[in-house]
């Protein structure tokens, strides 16, 4: 007789295989049917059914009541950072608007500062009753040695050497230079600048001389001139080299030695006026040294217009 190859002593056990699970293969069609009798008995207007299907409704009422309340506290977290991300979109897009309504205000703004300007200096030339073309400012050089400004209009527009340029609020400079479609505005601060003017209601005759500084200087006054701080200063037209009467500015508190507070800004005028007026006077922006003698200021002082 043949011994098996393995012997199962006493000490061993005998070994069973996993067993495998079993196919509820029978679940799958009752659970079908159960669904089509629910289904078939949500559409069946019965008594007997609403009863019981309220019967259920009151006992499961509380019951999902009670499974909602420990999960409220974290549907109303999700809602408010729902609402938050929208309302940080919102933001976004507010802040957005917000910076296109300040570029469009700030050139609003611009844009009416320009028109007022504009407008003003239409108005003062208009009231010489002297043609006149109106020119924009397009460079301003202010310098340790020169105050000058560039406008875009030339001989193109019949502008000559000399013309006076008014802002609208009052004498800003003459013309000095004229190119085909630009002229150089001399300021009346640059130290070139000499204008014969008259000061205060008795019409004190000076010469208003620029320094390079914010207010020119009134040169050659009579002895016994008494000026007083806000008197007006206009142009006296002696010598012919601008109209009289364009205001200038009033004298400045400090004096003597008196200086000229100036109506125009000069830095800030945008758009200006050139006077179409034909003088006959010297222009100390031309001469050798650049100013005018003391000899020659005396006699265009005392020039009557």
């Amino acid at each position: 007789m043949k011994r098996p190859l393995f012997e199962i002593g006493p000490g061993h056990k005998e070994r069973r295989q996993p067993s495998r699970p079993r196919r509820h293969g029978a679940s799958v069609p009752i659970l079908l049917f159960v669904s089509m009798a629910l289904l078939v008995l949500s559409r069946v207007n019965n008594d007997l059914v609403d009863r019981v299907r309220w019967q259920v409704m009151d006992v499961m009422t509380p019951v999902l009541s009670a499974i909602l309340i420990p999960v409220e506290p974290l549907r109303r977290g999700v809602q408010s950072l729902s609402e938050y991300a929208t309302l940080s979109a919102e933001l976004e897009r507010l802040r957005a608007e917000n910076q296109k309504l300040r570029g469009w205000e700030w050139r609003a703004k611009d844009l009416e500062r320009k028109l007022a300007s504009l407008e003003a200096a239409s108005r003062t030339a208009r009231e010489t009753g002297i043609d006149f073309v109106t020119a924009r400012i397009v460079s301003n050089s202010s310098g340790a040695f020169v105050r000058s400004a560039m406008i875009n209009a030339g001989e193109r527009e019949r502008i000559r050497d000399g013309y006076p340029v008014l802002s609208g609020d009052g004498l800003v400079g003459r013309i000095v230079e004229t190119g085909t479609k630009a002229a150089r505005v001399l300021l009346l601060t640059d130290v070139k600048s000499r204008i014969p003017v008259h000061v205060g209601e008795k019409g004190v005759r000076a010469i208003m001389a620029g320094d390079n500084g914010a207010k020119p200087r009134l040169l050659f006054l009579a002895e016994d001139s008494r000026l007083s701080p806000g008197d007006e200063v206009r142009t006296s037209g002696s010598g012919g080299g601008v109209p009289k009467g364009l205001g200038i500015g009033k004298v400045a508190k400090g004096g003597p030695p008196y200086r000229v507070e100036l109506h125009a800004d000069l830095d800030a005028a945008d758009y200006v006026g050139v006077l179409m007026f034909e003088g006959t006077a010297l222009d100390p922006a031309k001469t050798a040294d650049g100013a005018i003698d003391g000899q020659s200021a005396r006699k265009a002082a005392s020039r009557e217009p």
